[in-house]
C-alpha cells in the first residue's frame, strides 16, 4: 500500500524501516473515545477552497484546502461515535484578550500576537459540521499537547478509556504532542489518516511517518470507521 509518506523516504530510510521493526500495528482496545483537535475557523478558514497563501492574509494559522477536505471524514467518525455513545472531545484553542497565556509563543512565534486566537471569537470556534454538543467534552489548551496543564487525564480515567483517536491539526503540532503523550499515559492511539492536517506538505507527511513507526496506528478511515460500526453502544456515564 502506498503511504502518503513514501515519497519523501530515502532507499536507506525504507532499508532501516524494514528491517529495524518499526510501524509495528498497536490495534484498538475496547473502550475508545474521538478527539477532534484544533478544527477551527483559524486553522480550516471561513469556507473550503481558498488557496493557502491567500488565507494566511486573514488567518495565518491557516492551513490551507487540507482543513476542509479533512473534515467530511472527521464528521463520519463523529457520526458513528454518537450513535455508539462513544465520548466525544474537542481542544477548545484560544486566548485571553491580552495573550498573556499564550506565554512564549508571542516571542518565538510571528503570528503570535494574532487577534484571530481571542476567546469567544469567530475564528476560535469548531467549524459548523463538526459543531460540539452539550454532551461533549470540550479541553481549553494553551500549549501543543490537550494533556499539558489540562482536565483531559482526569476525563479520560472517569470515562474508563483505553483507545484514543486522534483527528484534526496539526499533524506536526498539536495531534503529535498529545499523540505522544497519549502514548506516553499507556493509551492505545489510532490516528486516521485522512483526518489529520497541517499547513506544510512535508510536515504532515514525516510526522505522520514518525507518528507510526512509533507512538500510533496512522491507518486508513474506512478501517477506523469499520471499528467503530463493530462496537456496541456504550453506557452513558451515570446510566
Amino acid at each position: 500500500m502506498t503511504r502518503i509518506w513514501d515519497k519523501f523516504l530515502t532507499e536507506q530510510d525504507k532499508a532501516v524501516y524494514a528491517k529495524a521493526g518499526y510501524g509495528k500495528r498497536g490495534g484498538f482496545g475496547t473502550r475508545p473515545a474521538l478527539f477532534i483537535i484544533d478544527v477551527q475557523y483559524n486553522f480550516c478558514g471561513d469556507e473550503p477552497g481558498q488557496p493557502i497563501l491567500e488565507g494566511i492574509d486573514q488567518y495565518r494559522t491557516y492551513c490551507g484546502e487540507a482543513g476542509w477536505k479533512a473534515v467530511p471524514h472527521i464528521e463520519r467518525l463523529m457520526l458513528l461515535a454518537r450513535e455508539k455513545n462513544i465520548p466525544i472531545f474537542y481542544t477548545q484553542s484560544e486566548r485571553r484578550p491580552d495573550l498573556i497565556d499564550s506565554g512564549v509563543q508571542v516571542g518565538k512565534n510571528h503570528r503570535g500576537g494574532e487577534k484571530t486566537v481571542l476567546a469567544g471569537t469567530h475564528a476560535t470556534q469548531t467549524v459548523a459540521p463538526l459543531a460540539p454538543r452539550p454532551e461533549d467534552m470540550l479541553i481549553g489548551k494553551r500549549k501543543p499537547s490537550a494533556f499539558f496543564g489540562t482536565l483531559f487525564m482526569s476525563h479520560l480515567n472517569f470515562l474508563d478509556v483505553d483507545t484514543l483517536i486522534m483527528t484534526g491539526c496539526t499533524s506536526s503540532g498539536c495531534l503529535r504532542a498529545s499523540s505522544v503523550d497519549a502514548y506516553s499515559y499507556n493509551f492505545k492511539v489510532v490516528i486516521p489518516e485522512e483526518t489529520a492536517f497541517d499547513r506544510f506538505e512535508a510536515s504532515h507527511a514525516i510526522n505522520l511517518f514518525d507518528l507510526n513507526c512509533k507512538y500510533a496506528d496512522v491507518i486508513p478511515t474506512d478501517d477506523v470507521a469499520a471499528y467503530l460500526q463493530g462496537l456496541e453502544p456504550r453506557a452513558k456515564p451515570g446510566g
